[in-house]
């Protein structure tokens, strides 16, 4: 028996014309070899439904590991400060920075040239 090479979708015959004979003696030779490629073609779709079911399978893991990356990176921005609340902080602590060196500048500044600037005044 030849192996099915499809010429035509509706050719079910691996010989010439695609019409069965009537009541004739080849009539049981066609017919097994109509069957034959029958059966050729639902090897040919079962191999190419178990390939698809492996790839669907291959993508859902990689769906749901798309999906647990993505929780994981939502969770991470969620406790992430926003840019209005790190400027803010950053603004907040530049001026307690400028104040507390101000501050220590005027304290130096009354405790050391003070009285040196009285004591030369009199």
């Amino acid at each position: 028996m030849q192996r099915y090479t499809t010429k035509h979708d509706d050719d079910l015959r691996l010989g010439s014309g695609s019409t069965l004979p009537g009541d004739e003696p080849l009539h049981r030779d066609a017919l097994r070899e109509c069957l034959a490629v029958l059966n050729e073609r639902i090897h040919h779709l079962s191999a190419s439904v178990r390939d698809l079911a492996g790839r669907l399978n291959f993508a859902e893991e990689d769906i749901a590991d798309v999906r647990r990356r993505l929780a994981v990176i939502e969770e991470r921005l969620s406790h992430t400060a926003t840019k209005s609340w790190v400027l803010g902080c950053a603004v907040a602590l530049l001026a307690a920075t400028l104040s507390g060196t101000l501050g220590g500048v005027w304290w130096i500044l009354q405790q050391y040239i003070g009285p040196l600037l009285r004591a030369s005044a009199i």
